[in-house]
């Protein structure tokens, strides 16, 4: 009867350890499609092509959502919701703001991402008292 718990307790803890996910971003993103694909976006904004401009937001859409579903990354999920935005907009008519919303969703993934650091804060940073 022992045997048992002592099985399933093993069994349980092998199984969470392949369900866990690391917090925090993925290290290697890589945003060169979405990229492409927001200047693309920015490039039939500039010509007024309405139906140019929905095609690479949809497609941009469906690039995020595919990455994202690769790794949990909080960039995908600010730059998807700024390509919605950006498609709605000029679907509307709103060139200007769907140009103003593929660019920033390029200055969003052109951000440096911070530095790693391991050890649980331990290390001695610049400035600081410890």
């Amino acid at each position: 009867m022992n045997f048992r718990y002592i099985l399933a307790a093993l069994m349980l803890s092998l199984f969470s350890l392949g369900v866990v996910n690391a917090a925090g971003q993925p290290i290697n993103e890589d945003f060169t499609a979405l990229i492409a694909l927001a200047e693309k976006m920015i490039a039939a904004g500039k010509a007024s092509d309405t139906s140019g401009f929905v095609d690479a937001a949809s497609e941009a859409s469906a690039v995020a959502k595919d990455q994202g579903m690769k790794g949990n990354s909080i960039t995908v999920q600010r730059v998807s919701t700024k390509f919605k935005v950006a498609k709605k907009a000029v679907k509307s008519g709103d060139f200007a703001k769907g140009i103003k919303e593929a660019e920033e969703a390029i200055v969003e993934m052109k951000k440096e991402k911070p530095a790693l650091n391991f050890g649980g804060g331990s290390e001695k940073r610049p400035n600081s008292l410890y």
